[in-house]
């Protein structure tokens, strides 16, 4: 079952600079106890910045991946998630060919 967070489409983070960017919600997914949120800074680009979602005393706040093995983990699921919307986009287009308009 996937569940997608709650979240805009396009989010705004502050760097260590304080200088503020804007980003693509690309995927979000839960993952064993976390919620992991893709984010990319447009079409143009090819990078991909993991964070998963934590509380603090203001509520829920972003926090980057660092971890190599559980970025690891991250991609699996990312690339599983996927496989399965392109399964599921050539069922509907499997079935769309059987129908006579």
């Amino acid at each position: 079952m996937k569940e997608e967070v709650d979240m805009e489409e396009k989010i705004i983070l502050e760097d260590e600079n304080g200088v503020a960017r804007e980003f693509d919600l690309e995927v979000s997914f839960p993952l064993g106890e976390k919620t992991y949120v893709l984010l990319t800074e447009g079409e143009e680009s090819d990078d991909v910045f993991a964070f998963f979602i934590d509380e603090d005393e203001d509520g829920e706040i972003l926090v980057p991946v660092e971890d190599e093995a559980e970025f690891a983990l991250i991609e699996a699921e990312y690339d599983r998630i996927m496989d399965e919307e392109y399964e599921d986009l050539e069922e509907d287009e499997d079935d769309d060919e059987g129908e006579v308009e």
